[in-house]
């Protein structure tokens, strides 16, 4: 006999709070409590290898574990997720993973109705059981610290619901136009179609409604969005973030931030600034105004907090281009030279990445004016084409080594040159420094007037300021060239 109810979700829950406080070890050691030779069996078992869910279904449920696409508790209608968390450095509670819902089918129709969807079914009610993921023990002494019921569909939820009902929309969308192969955790906002498969080029299957091969993805709720579920629903820490969306307002949440930018086209940034009552204009004050064009009085929203969506503004000059490239975070030089792309940092950034893009150009008195504004991610197959190669020129010369040339100017300053690849090399992002001051280290030489800090070490030892990617301005002109037009037409 079971020690839970198994047709009532309460008592289902309040049986695996009983786990609170107890690592894996412990769920093994009191199934195993008279059978120390079978203990220590599946111990070794399971140290290094296994999922940590399946243990808790075999030796604390008492089933099975198995692939069957049914809630894991059918009589409850229940799903089990055990899914691990982290802290950040000031010990913010962080999801350390996606959640992962259930595989998108590759060779078989797919149900384009989410509210008969296997999605809807799996979401409707959920036992989340989280585990502190500590990197410096075996994972079998992981501590269980949450335990709670969670549903979609709850009053709490109904905002997420419909921005989840949208993303799923749209990844149907491109399945059954035969473009499976095209789709990108980036593509949505909460509810993403992660990939599953050791590799991609393994887990290619053919399309039902295409004829390129696909990547096997699964449905899956965003690490971002289970960050959020996490602090808020689970844990319970009051949000500090306004909402966008308000609830008198029916329409998706992109259409309602664009809507609510492009009330404000036309506007110089003096103008918003004096809208908006920004008096001693911060650097990073264009941020700011974006804000409160959303009605939101922090520095965040909730909804792009979530969706792990960032702002960024662009300034476009008059003959429409703008000067700046866009850097994101600096890499680790021996890292990145390790890593293969489609497991790479850089990868998993863009692909999984969306972006708010805001443009302001320079009219004819010289100020900036807001322009408009877009969504965007970077489409897959840019990624994986022209971005794979990029990324491999620049992994390829760190391997083979990086030159340098020391030149000393006239006024005695020394100037450290190198060979990397040059923007004018590339079509979508290139490796430049990520430092206000230079350093580097040659032979045992120093140079420049930055410190530790500001460098990196190359694989010979060696070291030179630190590296980060950056988005070239004219690929960024490019994804932002129709938002321009369409001021230009008025």
């Amino acid at each position: 006999m079971l020690p839970y109810d198994e047709t009532d979700p309460q008592d289902i829950e309040n049986y695996a709070k009983k786990l609170i406080g107890k690592t894996f070890y412990d769920i093994l050691r009191e199934y195993f409590k008279d059978n120390e030779l079978e203990l220590e069996k599946t111990f070794n078992k399971n140290k290094n290898k296994g999922k940590l869910g399946n243990l808790i279904e075999e030796y604390y449920f008492y089933y099975k574990p198995n692939s069957n696409p049914n809630p894991d508790f059918l009589k409850a209608n229940t799903e089990l997720k055990v899914t691990p968390y982290i802290k950040n450095k000031n010990g913010e509670l962080k999801a350390k993973e996606r959640l992962v819902i259930g595989m998108i089918p590759n060779d078989n129709p797919i149900e384009t109705d989410f509210e008969k969807s296997h999605v809807l079914e799996k979401l409707q009610l959920i036992l989340l059981i989280l585990y502190f993921h500590d990197k410096n023990k075996d994972k079998l002494d992981y501590s269980i610290d949450f335990v709670k019921l969670f549903s979609i569909l709850g009053e709490s939820c109904k905002k997420d619901l419909e921005i989840i009902k949208k993303d799923y929309q749209i990844i149907v969308d491109k399945i059954i136009s035969g473009n499976a192969h095209k789709l990108s955790e980036g593509d949505t906002n909460y509810l993403g179609a992660c990939t599953k498969g050791s590799t991609a080029k393994k887990s290619l299957r053919k399309q039902y409604y295409g004829k390129i091969p696909a990547k096997r993805r699964a449905f899956s709720l965003k690490q971002s969005y289970m960050s959020y579920v996490l602090n808020t629903y689970i844990v319970g820490n009051i949000s500090t973030y306004d909402s966008i969306v308000k609830e008198d307002e029916a329409e998706h949440f992109e259409d309602v931030v664009l809507k609510k930018i492009y009330e404000n086209t036309g506007l110089t940034i003096e103008e918003l600034c004096k809208k908006y009552n920004i008096e001693n204009k911060p650097k990073h004050v264009n941020s700011i105004l974006i804000y409160r064009m959303l009605g939101v009085k922090s520095e965040n929203a909730e909804e792009f907090e979530k969706a792990n969506i960032e702002i960024k503004t662009i300034r476009v000059e008059k003959n429409n281009r703008t000067k700046e490239s866009m850097s994101f975070p600096a890499i680790k030089i021996k890292k990145f030279v390790n890593e293969n792309f489609e497991n790479s940092e850089i990868y998993n950034f863009f692909s999984e990445k969306k972006f708010l893009f805001v443009v302001f150009k320079k009219n004819e008195a010289d100020e900036y004016q807001l322009t408009g504004a877009k969504f965007w991610n970077m489409p897959i197959d840019e990624l994986e084409t022209v971005g794979m190669m990029e990324w491999n020129l620049y992994r390829n010369k760190f391997k083979k080594g990086v030159n340098f040339k020391i030149e000393k100017q006239k006024d005695g300053k020394i100037i450290v040159r190198n060979d990397l690849p040059k923007k004018s090399e590339t079509k979508i992002f290139h490796l430049r420094p990520h430092a206000r001051k230079s350093k580097y280290v040659i032979n045992g030489r120093e140079y420049g007037n930055g410190n530790c800090k500001d460098a990196d070490e190359l694989p010979n030892g060696d070291k030179m300021t630190k590296q980060s990617f950056w988005l070239n301005n004219s690929y960024i002109i490019k994804i932002i060239e129709n938002t321009i037009k369409k001021v230009e037409e008025k």
